[in-house]
């Protein structure tokens, strides 16, 4: 029997126990399959059904997501030569998007296009949201995706914070997917977010190192928004915090780390410079853990708006820089750089998942379809 011929039912029984990641390759070859993939149904086959999904990374390289493959037996790094597809839909070619920043939650993408577009996509489903603004998106806006983690059923939902740093007004808006409407929630102007800083989402939360002006001296915090309560909460760095750039990254989206590194270059014995880095980890208990110390003694130095991700059971930091410089650091030797292309510092922890999009409900309790691809 050929593959095309399969009734239905087997047909999803099959790909029910094929990894996500797998099933973004798979939709392309098939549109039959590839309405299965879009289904709620399916999701919930999926979730009971395929195998635990690896943990990825995933970066930027002219505007595209790729996946990036790190062997730390034989280190090496590789970028997957098939790109996560995102097709545009104002195009009637397969003319691909143009992305500016991405932003990662429970298997899902909210992109910001160059051309200031906001969609909301799942690469494995194919599934795809676009976004219209209430009155216009902006370069400097920052947007996070999050849902509800004490709701029975996920809701996701949207934030912007249209930031102004003079004077100081962030203006912050919440986006619903049931109604398809933004609403605005209020405005702050006691901290402040640096362009170079990242969110991350961790169980529905979206985390960012900030800096409180509401007193002086100015200090760095950790800003918190609760999807739940749509408020914003703090959490103080670990106690004496003597590290000059600092980021942040999650682990499988479960749990926060925060990368310092020194303000000084510091000198071994025989005169090589290096940097200290730490990494800590925030326990069950809401407070701070040191987790991994390495040293950093290549030629490129840690900056501000780099991205990193850390393995604590290989004791290694995997950093990218706004050169695009990939670095792999295992205690006081670097064990890998490699140039990915491009010149974004974008890499992130990518869960792959089944997780759908929810529609917005018109009256009568019709659903309204949202455009993919």
């Amino acid at each position: 029997m050929h593959w095309r011929s399969l009734p239905g039912d087997l047909a999803e029984d099959i790909l029910s126990r094929v990894s996500a990641i797998s099933l973004a390759r798979l939709r392309e070859t098939s549109k039959q399959w590839n309405s299965i993939l879009k289904t709620g149904r399916f999701a919930k086959m999926h979730t009971a059904h395929a195998p635990k999904e690896e943990s990825l990374m995933i970066t930027l390289i002219d505007h595209k997501v790729c996946l990036v493959k790190i062997n730390l037996h034989a280190p090496s790094v590789k970028v997957a030569t098939h790109k996560l597809y995102l097709k545009d839909p104002l195009s009637d070619s397969s003319k691909e998007v143009n992305i500016r920043n991405v932003f990662h939650c429970d298997g899902l993408l909210l992109c910001t296009t160059k051309d200031k577009r906001l969609v909301v996509w799942n690469p494995c489903s194919g599934q795809t949201k676009w976004v219209k603004p209430r009155d216009s998106y902006k370069k400097t806006d920052y947007y996070a995706l999050g849902y509800d983690n004490k709701s029975s059923c996920k809701q996701y939902k949207i934030l912007r914070i249209d930031r102004q740093d003079l004077p100081l007004n962030n203006v912050y808006e919440i986006y619903d997917f049931t109604s398809n409407t933004w609403r605005v929630l209020g405005v702050a102007t006691d901290w402040f977010l640096a362009k170079y800083r990242r969110g991350v989402s961790s169980k529905g939360n979206t985390y960012w190192v900030a800096t409180q002006a509401a007193e002086k001296p100015h200090h760095d915090f950790i800003l918190i928004f609760d999807f739940s309560t749509e408020m914003f909460q703090s959490l103080s760095l670990p106690h004496l915090f003597p590290y000059g750039t600092s980021a942040l990254s999650v682990v499988r989206e479960e749990q926060l780390c925060l990368l310092g590194v020194e303000r000084h270059m510091l000198y071994m014995d025989d005169g090589t410079r290096f940097s200290d880095l730490q990494v800590w980890v925030i326990t069950s208990t809401g407070s701070w853990k040191k987790s991994l110390a390495v040293y950093n003694t290549s030629r490129h130095p840690f900056s501000r708006g780099m991205s990193f991700l850390a393995d604590e059971q290989n004791k290694v930091v995997v950093f990218l820089n706004t050169k695009n410089m990939l670095h792999v650091m295992r205690q006081n030797k670097q064990i890998l750089e490699n140039h990915l292309g491009g010149n974004s510092s974008v890499l992130l922890s990518y869960a792959p998942s089944l997780a759908q999009i929810q529609e917005a409900t018109l009256p009568g309790g019709r659903k309204r379809k949202a455009p993919s691809t």
